[in-house]
This record gives C-alpha cells, structure tokens and sequence, in this order.
C-alpha cells in the first residue's frame, strides 16, 4: 500500500472543516518523485515505497542532530481565497523529500535547510502555490480554487456521488458561494443565468413566485413544467403561489436557505433525473447542504447582510394632459353621486383626455384646500366648503413616488464541530425585508441541523431537520382588478400628486369612508389598499429526513431513509369598510395543511476498479411517497362593526369550503455503473411506479434509461493542446401520472334549495381510463478541456418527446360540464446547450475565471387528439391566449390582430375602414411566441491578493409578451404613445384638428391607398371630432397584436466587489477570517426601443396556483438592489 497522509474527505467552505480522516486512500495526492502522504501536521519523508508496510517515518534523531546548525523552522496557516482555514493541504520542500500537512485549524510547522528552499504547497481543488523561504518565519499562504478539475464530483440522483466525467447526460453543478454572493429572498432567481437550458421567471414582490423550467416545456398543461427540487437526496414539495385572488404568497422552493447550500446540480433531463421518478420529468435541481467538521474546538460562522432597494423600470407616462375628457376639468364632488355636492365637468373621468397641464391655468382638484379646511376629494363631509383652484400641473413621478426605498437585513449564524465518531452543523438564520411596495413585507426564520454520527463501527445514523417560519402583514398583490395598485395607475389622471392620497381616510370618518381622487369609476385608493386591504401570512414548515447507513463490508451497504416535508399555512384577508365592491367590509381566513412523506431504502454494491478489470457498482431501491392535504376557508361576508377583523365579527351567515387530497406512489429502481480502466463508463438504471391516482388496470408504468461516457483523450492520440476530452449520450423513459381524484366523477355540494340539500356535477368529466404519460429523450454531447484545462467546452444536443398527455378538451354546455379529460397530443423539444468555462489569467496574485453559459430549444406541438385542432393552455385576460396548435411552436400566442390588406402593393398593411378607424380579425391569429429564441449568461470572478470582483451579465434573445397595463394605460390616455397626435398641436387646438390612422384607406372600388400626412402632422384624411380619446382607444381595443412586446433583454445582473481582512489586522484567539463585500443585483436593464416600458423577465401573470408566462398583467414593476455584507470566521 502506498503511503498516506490525512485526507479530509469532507471540506466545507467558509472555514468548515474535514469530518473525517481516511486511513488510506488508492491514489496519492502528490504526482511526481517522493509522491506520498504525511498525517496532518506531521513532518518527516514522504516516498513512493510500493511496500504494504507503513512508509512513513520520522527521520532519526541521530540526522537531525548532525544537521548544520542553519535549519530553519516555518510556521504558518493556509487559507481560501475568502480567508477561510484549509486543514489537509500538502506542503512539500520543492526537490525533495521533506513534506508536512496543515491540521485541522488549518496551521503547518516545517523545517527547511536554507532560506532559497521552496515550499510547494498543494490540495485537491485548488491551484498549487510555491513559496520562497527568504528571511520569512511566519507565514500566511492563500489558496486559490482551481475551477477547471479535471475529476470533478458532483451529486446525482438519490444523492450519489459521482465524477462528472463518468456521466452518459449533462448536468451542471455551482457551489452555494455563488447564491451566496448576493441572496435573493427567493433563491431560485439567482439560478438566472448560471445554468445552461434554465429559463426563469418572477412576479414582482417581496417573496414573490418564480417559475423555473429546464429545456424548454414538455407539457400541455402550463402549470406542469417545472422541476422537482431535491434536498440531501429527498423530494420536497414545490407547491405553486396558491393563490388566493390576486394574492402572491410565493412557492416552497423560495423558503430554501441559500446560507445552508453547500452546492446546487442541476440535472436537466429524463435521463438525469429518471431515478426520481415521474415528479422529476422536467428534470431535477438537487441540493446538498452544508454540514459540520471534523475540528478541534466549536466553529462559528457569522454572514451578514444588508440591502436597499429601489423600484426598477416603470412605464413611460406622457405629462402634457390632466384628468378630464375632450379638454374639459372641472372638480366638484368628484364623481361621487351619493354627496350633497353638485357634479363637475368630466371630474368623474379616470382618464388622462383633459385640459394641458403647465401652461399656467388652474383648476379645482381633489386635493386642492376648501373654504372649510377640507380637501376637494372631502365628498363625506356636509361642511367640506367650495373648493379652490390650484396649479393645473403634471405629476411626472407620481407612480414612482408610491414606491419605498426597500431594505432587506439577512443574518445567518452557523455553529459546526465534531470528531472521529461524527459531526454537525447548526444553523440559524434570520430575513427581514420590507419592499418597495408600501406596507409589503416578509420576516422568515430558519433553524436547521445537519448531523451524522458514527454508532458503530458499520452503523452510521444522520440527522437532517429544517424549520421555516414565514409571516407577513401583507402579500404581494398583482393582477387585473380594483385590488391592485398596478390597476389604479393605469387609469390614475397624471395631474393626480400620488402623496395627496397617503391620508386615505375623510376626517371624521376614518374606519368608515376612504378618501380618493376620483369616486366616478370606483377605484380604490392605492395607500388605503395597501395598509387596510391586507393579505397576511403565517407559515410555518418543517422538512428534513433521519438516516441509517449499515455497512456489511468494504462493498456492501444499506441506506434507510425515512423523511418529511410538513407545512401550516395560514392566510387571513382583510377588506376594511367602503372598499369598492365590498362595501360592508369583510373578513376571511384560508388555512392549508400538505405533507410529503418519504421513506426509502438503498441497497448498494460496489467493487472498485482493479488493474485490467471491470469496476461496478449495483444499486437497489425503493421508495413510498405519500402526499396528505387539507385545505378550508372561512368568510364573513359583512362586517358588523367596522375595523374588527374577526369571524364572529359579522353581519350575515358565514361562508366557507373545505377539500381534502390524498395521493400515493410506491416505486422499485434498480442502478447498474460500468467503468472500464476510467476509459468508458456505462449506466444502466431502471425505476417502476404504482401510482394511487392512476386506474388499477394502468396505474403501473416502468421506465429505463442507459447512459454512456467515453474518455477520448485516454483512447485517442489527440494533440498536446487538448488535456481532457469526453464524449457521452444516453436515452431515457420517464411516466408521468395526474393529480389525486382525477378518474371518477364526484359531487360537489351546492347552495340549499329551500330546506334540501343540492349537489352540483363536475365542470370536467373525468376519465376512468387514463393512462400514464410516457416522456423520451436522448441526447449526445461531449466536454473538452484545453491547455492543462484552463479552457473549457461543454457541448449538448438533446431530444426530448412526451406522448400520451392527459389533457382537457372543451364540451358544449348542453352537456352539462365544460370539458372531459383524455389521453392524447405529443410535444417535442429539441435543443443545444454550451458552457465554456475559462482562466485567461492565473498568477500568483491575480486570478480571472469566467464562465459562459448559452442555449437554445425549440418546442414543437406534434400531435393532438383528431377531435380538436387547437387547445387553449391559459387566458389570463382581454383577448389572446396561449394555444397549442398542431405543427406549430410551443408557447404560441394567439388573438386578435389587425385587418391587413391580403395582396399587391400595400399587401400587409393596417387596413383603415370608412370611419376612419383599423378592425380587429374575426379569428386568432398568430402573435409570437412567449419563449425565447436563446438565454445567455456571462458569469466573471477576478480575484487579486484579497480582492475579488465578481459579476454577471444575461438575458434572452426573441420571445414576445402581451402587456394589459399597456393596453388600459395607453387606451386611458397615461402613457406617451397617447400623447401622438395631442401634444404636436398648439394649446387650445389639440381637439379641434383633423386627425389620422396611419395605414391603407379602401377606396369605393375596393383598392388600397395610403393615408398621406401633413407636414404638421395633421390628417388629410379621417375623423373630424372632438373626442381624441375614441381615436387614440380604438386601435388598441380588442387588438392583441397592439399589445405586443418584445421580450429580449440584456442585464447586469449581479455585481459584487469583496476584500479579505489580512490576517495581522484581525489575528487574535477568536476572529480566524473576516470579509467585507459591496453588492448590486440588476443593475441596469437594456431592452429593444420598441419595449420601454417593462422587464420581460417579470412580465408574468399570477393565476391558481403558478406563474403564466407570455401575459404581464399589472405586474409589480422589478426592483435594483445595493447592499453591504460581513462575513467572520471564529
């Protein structure tokens, strides 16, 4: 056996350290003459002795008392680039034999003959350092990471362990420093950009939804394409917003702490994660934790963090023309018909079509004082007084003066420790944020223990437990509707100063009537929304599993796993007296209980490879998973006593519902890993699922999948430029099930008929007979490494197919239901993938790594049921929908379009009718196509001594959305596009002038000609009127294609600028490294001039239970953030 020196075999950044020492390892660390290894913080010779005796040894005492008298002994301590202690790096004297090993506090002692002796230091991961003794007696040595490995491990499905290169698919790992860096609330957006085929996208709001999918979309169903989420080897839950209304109270995977993420792999396809079964179809995010050390003495970690945050891109308002309509304003009771107060002119419009602002004029607003030192908008009020005139003037930042600066405190203390017999890490983390959006906030604490202990010396038991505790006074809101902010803005006149409403009750009256600008059109004020119209939020979550691991031998193991992922989620709604359609007020309450249980076992076989020979490994396992929920609402239709927000506060009879859902799979899987000489790899995995939701006769459904990797560089003679080459395929099957109660009709109960209970039928007629979904893919693709690996390229292509979905086709009403279920339609996606990774610059005192992340898919629909040529996969509002339509892209968006001309010279443009106006198509049609052509990311660390600067650029190319704020905003005379025709004219004429549609007017004898204009802009031909609002409206209304954006953007998404504290300037007994960062998140935003006005990446619509892509529907505008961090090492 050849030599050994301690190897920590589990290192952990940020100061962790090993959790335990192997005794011996096959391969030594060191190449090259004297290759061997010492026991950490032992000095003595390390040789290439092939005896089975121990070839360690001190050197006798006789050698070291004839040495001259000039021997000189270093000490010192080894450290990351974040100043974090390394235990288990080799220290060698270059050109000889002497060698040491840094202890477990990271500090090495060596003795060396001459002050010109060089001092290679060494370790797995990282890049190796050489030091000249000189006249040094103390040392400080930083290491840094070597991101080009060639034998890089990552964790696969059911938390294996693997190397990388010994994959038949791709997958792409990032360590938690990375998420670290700048800590989203929902970590999952800081996934954009680093991995390679995953496209997200967010709701605006503090802990808001994202929507994750990886190669594009597979299923019909839109609200089924995203991934499972794996934590330490188990499934837990992903539940989508669940929305309640409007209301954005987030997805599970948002609670997961990126402070405890030890690394993130990514496993993209069928084949990847095909041992997890039919939840993991869309792919896998696995997860590992960090976990505690094997060091003498109790490890403290301190991260803290504190951001501010500004409100993003808002749309573009135009600020010549107030409130009113035809040019006419005047206030009086403001719309509000039920005061004693005589009407206004158009002071009851929600529309910006009135007089020009800033030319020196006044007019009597709502906010404007009265005789009796009330406000215009004072309606309630019988003495309010006559109303005066103030300034007729624009607001220009009156939706951005709405929006708070946010902030955003994220502490996280960590306590790690151990021994030979086990170890563990306690972590406790604490987020407080408040956001842009008034009175919108989140406060989450988390406690987690990560911990294994060896009971015996073949048993081994772990312990992984997490508890979430998540409240908020108030959700995010979003949507079309009089509950949202985003919906009064596009009506809100743009001489409306946004601050006047922040006393948003009438004096006298407060708990009783809101104080608003305009009362005509029902509107809500914005403030009175946000502090009295709450969505609160009180969760709280536990999930983790036990573990038991019984060794038989060297070869054979057993894993017993038993977990949990456990939630109450409680969401009490608020809507105080004289809200617009809920004039009474009300009260209600949503409780939600779900489980997930897993239990599993894992029976492994493993016989490494020997010269000539075979290596294998052979796996076999099972899992149960059971998912359990309960969900009930209670509401008070009416409140009796305004402002006491209680159920039995209440003016009528109580309303409520109440569901239940239980779900089951049982699964078998089987693993087969090949590996000859580390030159191919082979993989051959099986899994069978029994699902409960499934009929009997077709509830089981078995898929394979066989991967293969081969090490070209090692079988070929390829140039010396080329240092690791690998070439890889695979092909996998994966089922797929529904959701529980999805085959046998049921009966709902229904409102009393007199004194008889009523029963309601389905809506959708279920299926007795439905089958299991069937995905396949395959894909190729290969990894090369060049100069000594420090260029890199990784190259997929795949194939992805899903047959035999279970979707819904639409019934006639006479039927009785809506639509029925069946088994039909096929999608297809195909794509490539490529990743280079880079080290243009390695020098001992400055380092520059980048990595390039680029991919393209496209979906195609294949095949639907002969019984419809078309199904429509959501419609969110207004008129286009997403429809999946036979031979075309998946993620079409349809509506209505313009009336162009079919053919000759003017074939394609606007045709204009004889009023002068466009007209929408009497059918859909195609729009573009909510998925993008291709997303990138472009992901830079440079470190120079103790500096680091990392940043992130990304974004997408191609892609459309559907903007309803742009068509009610423009449509109400808000955003610049209005102002065409108005604002070029003198004041006092803008009404009164001739205007024009641009397009081609049809002559009497059915042929096209254009519509010529004036040099002032004017018609030559069209409408003669007064009412500019009608001419402006008309073309956007019921026109989808109007609304039409681009989604191409390109982002500085992250950017972030660190410095380690020398160890001299905090050298003491308890401070062991200590950094301080400056971070920035979306920085700026560039997009195409035809986009002004918003961020396609969260241009999203809330509905149910998910995210729908392709439809901004009064989205929260997205937010920059800047913040500071420190992060200390005890």
């Amino acid at each position: 056996m050849k030599p050994t020196f301690a190897k920590p075999i589990l290192m952990m950044r940020y100061g962790l350290v090993a959790l335990g020492i192997l005794a011996a390892t096959s391969e030594p660390l060191l190449a090259g003459p004297g290759n061997g290894k010492l026991p950490a913080g032992k000095s003595g010779m390390l040789t290439n002795s092939s005896e089975k005796t121990a070839a360690y040894k001190r050197e006798p005492l006789l050698d070291v008392v004839s040495r001259p008298s000039a021997v000189i002994e270093i000490k010192g301590k080894v450290v990351d680039s974040k100043g974090q202690v390394l235990p288990g790096v080799n220290i060698v004297v270059k050109d000889s034999q002497k060698g040491t090993a840094t202890n477990g506090e990271g500090t090495f002692s060596i003795s060396v003959d001459a002050e010109t002796d060089v001092l290679v230091f060494s370790f797995i991961g990282y890049i190796s350092q050489q030091l000249t003794v000189g006249n040094q007696k103390t040392v400080t040595v930083t290491l840094m990471e070597d991101t080009n490995v060639l034998d890089e491990v990552v964790v696969t499905a059911l938390g294996i362990t693997r190397e990388k290169k010994s994959l038949g698919y791709a997958t792409q790992q990032i360590t938690g420093d990375v998420v670290n860096q700048s800590p989203a609330t929902n970590f999952v957006n800081n996934l954009s950009g680093k991995i390679a085929g995953v496209n997200i996208s967010s709701a605006g709001g503090v802990g808001s939804s994202s929507r994750i999918t990886i190669r594009g979309e597979s299923s019909l169903s839109i609200m089924s394409n995203q991934p499972l989420f794996i934590i330490d080897g188990v499934p837990v839950g992903n539940d989508g917003t669940s929305n309640s209304g409007s209301a954005d109270y987030g997805n599970s995977a948002s609670e997961i702490n990126p402070a405890d993420i030890e690394t993130i792999n990514v496993l993209k396809g069928p084949a990847a994660a095909a041992l997890y079964g039919s939840r993991a179809a869309r792919g896998a995010i696995v997860i590992t934790t960090k976990k505690g050390s094997n060091r003498k003495g109790l490890g403290v970690s301190f991260n803290s963090y504190l951001f501010v945050e500004e409100v993003g891109r808002l749309p573009k308002f135009q600020n010549d023309f107030g409130q009113g309509n035809n040019g006419k304003y005047e206030g009086s009771n403001f719309g509000a018909s039920w005061s004693a107060y005589p009407n206004g002119d158009n002071d009851d419009y929600d529309e910006s079509w009135g007089p020009r602002m800033n030319i020196g004029t006044t007019e009597a607003q709502f906010d404007s004082p009265t005789t009796n030192g009330f406000r215009g908008g004072d309606v309630a009020i019988s003495n309010r007084g006559d109303v005066l005139r103030t300034p007729w003037v624009s607001q220009p930042n009156n939706i951005k003066d709405f929006f708070t600066q946010g902030k955003k405190y994220y502490n996280n203390l960590a306590f790690t420790g151990g021994n030979e017999n086990g170890d563990y890490r306690l972590s406790l983390t604490n987020l407080n944020e408040k956001g842009v959006i008034p009175n919108n906030d989140l406060k989450r604490y988390q406690v987690s223990l990560n911990s294994s202990y060896k009971l015996t010396k073949r048993l081994t038991s772990s312990i992984n437990i997490n508890y979430v505790k998540q409240n908020s006074n108030n959700r995010p809101d979003n949507g079309y509707g009089r509950n949202t902010f985003m919906y009064f803005f596009t009506w809100m006149g743009r001489n409306v100063n946004i601050n006047s409403l922040k006393k948003y009750w009438q004096p006298g009256l407060e708990g009783v009537r809101q104080f608003q600008y305009n009362y005509g059109e029902n509107h809500n004020n914005p403030f009175f929304l946000q502090y009295e119209d709450t969505k609160g939020q009180n969760k709280d979550r536990i999930y983790g599993n036990i573990a038991l691991e019984y060794a038989f031998n060297d070869h054979l193991k057993l894993k017993l796993r038993s977990a949990t992922d456990l939630y109450n989620d409680f969401r009490p709604m608020r809507w105080a007296v004289s809200t617009v359609d809920v004039e009474s007020g009300s009260f209600s309450t949503t409780s939600i209980k779900n489980e997930e249980r897993n239990t599993d076992f894992l029976l492994t076989y493993t016989n490494a490879i020997k010269q000539g020979d075979f290596g294998y490994t052979v796996s076999f396992g099972g899992n149960r998973f059971d998912n359990i929920g309960h969900s009930e609402s209670t509401t008070a239709p009416q409140l009796l006593i305004p402002g006491i927000y209680t159920i039995q506060n209440t003016a009528s009879p109580l309303t409520g519902s109440s569901s239940s859902y239980k779900k089951r799979i049982n699964s078998l899987y089987g693993v087969v890993n090949l590996n000859y000489k580390d030159l191919v790899y082979l993989d051959v995995n099986a899994r069978n699922d029994w699902s409960s939701t499934l009929p009997i006769n077709s509830n089981s459904y078995f898929y394979p999948s066989v991967g293969l990797n081969t090490n070209l560089k090692s079988i070929l003679n390829l140039p010396k430029g080329i240092s690791s080459a690998q070439l890889r395929g695979s092909w996998a099957q994966v089922g797929n099930d529904t959701g529980p109660y999805s085959i046998y009709n049921t009966y709902g109960n229904a409102s009393p008929w007199g004194n008889n209970y009523a029963l309601v039928g389905p809506s959708t007629l279920l299926n007795a007979n439905l089958k299991p979904e069937i995905t396949s893919t395959y894909e190729f693709g290969a990894a090369v490494g060049f100069f000594n690996n420090r260029l890199g390229l990784d190259v997929t292509y795949y194939d992805i197919s899903a047959r035999n979905q279970i979707i819904s086709l639409p019934l006639v009403q006479s039927s009785g239901a809506t639509q029925r279920q069946i088994n039909a339609g096929k999608v297809k996606n195909t794509g490539v993938e490529v990743m280079i990774n880079a080290t243009p610059i390695s020098t001992p005192n400055f380092k520059w790594n980048f990595n390039i992340n680029w991919s393209h898919n496209a979906g195609k629909v294949v095949a639907l049921s002969d019984e419809v040529d078309k199904i429509v996969q959501a419609a969110p509002g207004e008129d286009a929908s997403i429809q999946a339509r036979v031979g075309q892209k998946m993620g079409a968006i349809w509506g209505p379009g313009y009336q162009r001309v079919p053919d000759g010279p003017m074939k394609g443009q606007v045709i204009i009718f004889n009023d002068a106006y466009p007209r929408p198509t009497t059918e859909d049609m195609y729009l573009g196509n909510y998925n993008p052509d291709w997303i990138a990311g472009f992901y830079n660390q440079l470190t120079y001594k103790s500096f680091s600067l990392n940043f992130m650029f990304g974004g997408q190319f191609g892609g459309e959305f559907i903007s309803r704020f742009f068509n009610k905003a423009a449509g109400a005379g808000q955003l610049e596009e209005s102002a065409l025709g108005r604002s070029a004219r003198a004041p006092g004429t803008e009404y009164d002038n001739p205007y024009y549609i641009p397009g081609a007017a049809q002559m009497a004898d059915g042929s096209f000609q254009p519509n010529n204009t004036s040099t002032d802009g004017t018609y030559s031909q069209g409408v003669y009127g007064t009412n500019a609002r009608y001419f402006i409206k008309k073309p956007l209304d019921h026109i989808s294609e109007a609304q039409l954006f681009s989604s191409t953007y390109f982002k500085l998404r992250e950017l972030s600028l660190g410095y380690a504290l020398p160890t001299k300037w905090i050298s003491g007994k308890y401070i062991k490294g200590a950094r301080i960062s400056v971070t920035g998140r979306n920085l700026f935003l560039i997009t195409p001039k035809s986009n002004r006005h918003f961020d396609p990446e969260v241009a999203t619509a809330t509905a149910g239970n998910g995210l729908i892509p392709g439809f901004e529907n009064m989205s929260t505008p997205s937010t920059r953030e800047m913040g500071v961090s420190l992060n200390l090492n005890f």
